[in-house]
């Protein structure tokens, strides 16, 4: 039992460690073994090379790959604030999940763009006769706010309490840059769709919930996990756009 952190830049030897620790280490027979991944792509990847066969010799696969649970961070991490607050205290789904903020973006962004903090947008929006240009920059900012809420949560609650900066802990904190500022006018337009009832739901708020829960000892409702690995995420994204933008 604990926490085993493994760091290497070749993703198949990673692959084969992990594989052999499935091999030396396996679960119950009824058991799932949970795997959280960053894409369906690493995740097929991994089911093959748990399927192959084993060999004589230390290498191979374990034979099979059934009981997998190969899982987005985002979608294991709301399974787990489900299990540690109930399911009566989680809905199923959030008011901000990642299909359903596509399309609130979609009837929002026309509300928004007259605002001079916009212009980025604007830009890129004009001449868009057939609406395809503002579905791509829907669904891209889809993406980037359903990615801040698994890590940059902090980031979210400074902006919903009208704050634009982005707190980071361990350094000081940095204001958001100026051409980046209607990130969090976005974000603020985008609470303001959901009703009252509806913004106790949303991930960062959810995620508050969870540990403060966790801090005072709050026993789960449910079982999470007993083994949980993670594989190949890359915790330094997260300057992301921002970082991207300064540098272009």
């Amino acid at each position: 039992p604990g926490l085993m952190l493994v760091h290497g830049n070749h993703p198949e030897s990673l692959r084969d460690l992990l594989v052999a620790w499935v091999r030396r280490y396996p679960l119950a027979p009824l058991e799932t073994e949970t795997l959280l991944v960053h894409s369906n792509g690493v995740a097929q990847w991994l089911r093959l090379a748990l399927a192959e066969d084993m060999d004589d010799g230390a290498g191979g696969g374990c034979g099979i790959a059934a009981g997998l649970d190969m899982s987005l961070p985002s979608r294991f991490l709301w399974q787990a604030y489900r299990a540690v607050l109930g399911r009566d205290g989680v809905p199923e789904v959030s008011p901000f999940d990642k299909p359903l903020l596509l399309w609130r973006l979609m009837r929002l962004l026309p509300d928004v763009m007259a605002e001079p903090a916009y212009a980025p947008l604007r830009r890129f929006l004009a001449r868009d006769a057939d609406l395809r240009k503002r579905f791509q920059l829907a669904e891209r900012l889809a993406d980037l706010f359903d990615q801040y809420q698994v890590y940059r949560a902090d980031w979210l609650e400074a902006w919903a309490e009208g704050q634009d900066v982005l707190p980071t802990p361990g350094r000081p904190t940095q204001p958001v840059p100026a051409e980046q500022g209607w990130q969090p006018m976005l974000w603020r337009a985008l609470l303001a769709t959901l009703a009252p009832s509806d913004l106790e739901s949303i991930r960062p708020r959810v995620h508050q919930r969870v540990l403060s829960a966790l801090e005072q000892g709050v026993p789960p409702v449910s079982p999470v996990a007993r083994r949980v690995v993670v594989f190949g995420l890359k915790p330094n994204w997260t300057d992301g756009w921002l970082e991207r933008d300064r540098k272009s």
